[in-house]
């Protein structure tokens, strides 16, 4: 038997992470599972198969001639799969029923609306009921059957998957730039956020890197964004959620976030929530530009 034939997709879609994010410690976030798992499958695969696939180096990892080679096999098989799903989607889609609660922070309620329009139109007996909290135990004490998190917390118990990542900027509304065009981040009136949320890895930056002056300050996500849109002054934003904005400072060092989709098991076994739930899927990767092998942004408040 040929060689290649001793992989099957599992090993194939394990190599075409790592080819795609360029390391094993992306490669296992993409995939859901621990770095070094996807390191030791790698090992036994590359035992298998007699020869090495991937180049291990201190900057990440990459794909061996060989390697390659399978990545072509697991493109191929990746594409016949879609093929057959969007077969599969002209077929009637099964009635499914009942409520879903997501749980989600303020700037995601966009992309939780924009999927749960689309699903109660093509399931006209779910609904889906949104609730906007930064409550980070809903999911385990079963107070949602769906969250939207920017932190992984461990939990056993939980599905964390990984959607994508939030990228932050400084932005400020055209008019303000117009009534201030010789700003600094010393100068600029900072429209920042009231404790705990100041505390956020972007805001602290943002403060160190000088963006200190901040008369103005706010608990909401909302307000904060709506402040700087009405010519109020700038503030530390997710590049998703200010594109009608201007980015200033753009050598300012500002950390992205991880966002995730959670849930548990027992839910998804429940048809109608496990819809919803590739469908949120689907709506958050298009929103962080993640549904094309692209890798950015994320979002506040998860």
């Amino acid at each position: 038997m040929h060689k290649a034939a001793q992989a099957n997709w599992d090993d194939l879609r394990l190599l075409l992470a790592v080819s795609r994010r360029g390391s094993f410690l992306r490669a296992g976030e993409l995939l859901g599972i621990a770095p070094s798992t996807v390191s030791r499958r790698l090992s036994q695969l590359e035992a298998a198969l007699g020869e090495p696939l991937v180049e291990r180096g201190v900057a990440g990892c990459w794909l061996t001639a060989r390697g390659q080679a399978l990545v072509e096999v697991a493109l191929a098989a990746e594409a016949g799969m879609r093929r057959q799903t969007r077969a599969g989607a002209s077929e009637p889609a099964p009635a499914l029923s009942g409520s879903v609660l997501v749980s989600a922070g303020e700037g995601f309620a966009n992309a939780v609306l924009d999927a749960a329009s689309q699903f109660t139109e093509l399931h006209p007996g779910c609904s889906v009921e949104l609730s906007v909290t930064g409550e980070f135990h809903s999911i385990a004490r079963g107070g949602a059957d769906i969250a939207i998190r920017t932190a992984h917390l461990g939990e056993p118990s939980l599905i964390y998957r990984p959607i994508g990542r939030l990228g932050y900027g400084v932005f400020a509304a055209a008019g303000y730039l117009q009534r201030f065009p010789q700003l600094t981040p010393a100068t600029a009136v900072n429209i920042t956020l009231l404790p705990p949320l100041d505390a956020l890895a972007q805001q602290r930056a943002a403060k160190a890197a000088g963006l200190g002056r901040a008369p103005i300050r706010v608990n909401s996500f909302s307000a904060q964004l709506e402040a700087v849109r009405r010519g109020l002054g700038v503030a530390v934003l997710p590049r998703v959620l200010a594109q009608d904005l201007i980015e200033l400072f753009t050598d300012l060092p500002l950390p992205d976030l991880e966002v995730y989709l959670v849930t548990r098991p027992q839910a998804l076994k429940q048809p109608h929530i496990r819809g919803f739930f590739s469908s949120l899927e689907a709506m958050l990767q298009h929103a962080l530009g993640t549904d094309h092998g692209q890798h950015p942004p994320g979002q506040p408040g998860g």
